[in-house]
């Protein structure tokens, strides 16, 4: 009997290298180690877990925003001002401009009645106030949730009642989508010219904040008709964060497109994972979504080394990207005629995997050239295993079963659905290392163990579809047209 696990090692030189265009970067490889003869193992036999550091990247205490404050501290106060976060064009705002700005808008909103456990709504767009409203929260110990202006009327109304909100922070021109709420909203633009007035001064909190609270609610869509919420506490985000960015590959110089909005938790990947880095991001325009030869135009003449996407959007634009060398793909299935035309000698190319309830992804693969499109093995700190479709027994290693997760990116369960919190967060009856929620998610994704001991993704058990990387229910789709 085998345990199979994952490790990071160091690739020999490769054509990138060689061509001068970066130092190496990390790849996943598939590791066997031969089992130790106590029952324990034998229990473990056919589940994915990684053997990198598996313990949790969380410190006990701290929040999102510590991460991007740490690295700007490992900058140097004189680098900080230097080295640009986000790159608008005609404007852009370093990291010690971020972090400022981050601390005004924590007062700013204090001032407004925001207080650690507040659950505020936010409509906005790809501006800088997305990204500074982001960590003023984690500052104020206050969770976010997202909204996306293309949310239909009733389903704003109901996120809104749903999560407990208590404010909604927008711009001015996304006002007239609240007018039937009594919930307070603010549009932050109309007051700019005061929070710039507001000291730029570490925020610090008057009240005290929880050791781990909330960091967002993102809403999924769900059978009953309504969408659920998926809490994500801040040990969940601070840990993917730091594991991603530690074995992705971005580096400092990268240029990376952004493209979604925060209402869909992909976006977490696509901004803080590269920010962690030290990378810039270059938002696409706020107005229209980029698709096709426009998204390739301006992929081109911003000269983007690094996007996440949908495979869906990756497949309308051409890969004659010779600047774009890092490419990280996820939300939906990966076809491999999508894929096979960017698998270039240049290029570093993941597949990720991961639902919502885990924390934005849960594994991970490099594809390569002839190689099955798999979704690879866990991330540090995860575990995977194939449970048989509503039963508690690990399949064998082929065996087609449900895709299950463990680790500290479980959130808590879905918000106001015990039934259905029950019913796809299972107790542990494993005894899963580093595992801290004793939890196990069962996705509802089938799959298999293939003998390289990487996933391969198979589809769904139920009428779920993803479409541009949103899940959607056929179930609620149905319950809204009666």
């Amino acid at each position: 009997m085998m345990v199979a696990t994952s490790k990071l090692i160091e690739p020999k030189v490769s054509q990138r290298e060689a061509n001068g265009l970066s130092d190496p970067r990390w790849r996943l490889e598939p590791l066997v180690l031969p089992a130790k003869p106590d029952e324990r193992l034998r229990r473990l036999a056919n589940v994915l877990v990684s053997t990198n550091d598996c313990a949790s990247q969380w410190k006990p205490g701290e929040r999102f925003h510590h991460l991007f404050d740490e690295r700007c501290r490992s900058f140097g106060r004189r680098r900080a001002r230097r080295q640009i976060a986000v790159d608008y064009g005609a404007v852009s705002f370093s990291y010690a401009a971020l972090t400022q700005q981050s601390n005004r808008l924590a007062r700013f909103l204090d001032q407004f009645g925001v207080k650690p456990g507040d659950r505020v709504g936010l409509l906005m767009d790809k501006s800088i106030l997305s990204h500074t409203i982001v960590l003023a929260l984690s500052r104020l110990g206050a969770t976010y949730v997202p909204l996306d202006a293309g949310f239909p009327d009733d389903r704003i109304a109901h996120i809104l009642d749903d999560s407990g909100t208590s404010k909604v922070l927008t711009l001015e021109r996304f006002v007239d989508r609240f007018t039937t709420t009594s919930i307070p909203v603010i549009a932050v633009d109309q007051f700019y010219e005061l929070i710039q007035l507001l000291s730029a001064d570490p925020f610090v909190p008057s009240v005290e904040v929880e050791t781990n609270p909330v960091a967002y609610i993102i809403y999924t869509s769900g059978s009953t008709g309504r969408p659920k919420g998926v809490p994500v506490r801040h040990s969940s985000i601070c840990n993917f964060v730091r594991v991603a960015a530690s074995v992705y590959g971005y580096r400092e110089n990268d240029r990376v497109y952004q493209g979604m909005t925060i209402a869909f938790d992909f976006s977490v990947e696509e901004l803080w994972v590269p920010l962690l880095v030290g990378a810039t991001l270059v938002p696409a325009p706020s107005d229209q979504p980029l698709v096709g030869e426009d998204l390739h135009d301006f992929l081109r003449d911003n000269r983007i080394t690094a996007m996440c996407c949908v495979p869906t959007l990756l497949a309308t634009i051409e890969p004659d990207l010779d600047e774009l060398t890092f490419l990280l793909v996820s939300g939906e299935a990966c076809p491999a005629d999508v894929i096979d035309p960017w698998l270039t000698a240049h290029r570093r190319v993941l597949n990720a995997y991961g639902p919502t309830e885990t924390t934005v992804t849960a594994t991970w693969s490099v594809l390569e050239p002839g190689r099955a499109v798999t979704i690879g093995g866990p991330l540090p700190t995860y575990s995977v295993l194939i449970l048989e479709p509503g039963a508690e027994r690990p399949l064998n290693a082929g065996e087609v079963g449900e895709i299950c997760v463990a680790g500290i990116g479980l959130s808590d369960g879905y918000l106001n659905r015990p039934v259905e919190t029950s019913q796809a967060f299972v107790t542990d009856f494993i005894g899963l290392p580093d595992n801290p929620g004793g939890q196990i998610y069962r996705t509802g994704d089938l799959g298999r163990i293939t003998a390289e001991n990487r996933i391969e993704f198979l589809g769904r058990i139920d009428t779920q579809v993803k479409i541009r990387g949103y899940r959607i229910e056929l179930d609620e789709v149905a319950a809204v047209a009666r």
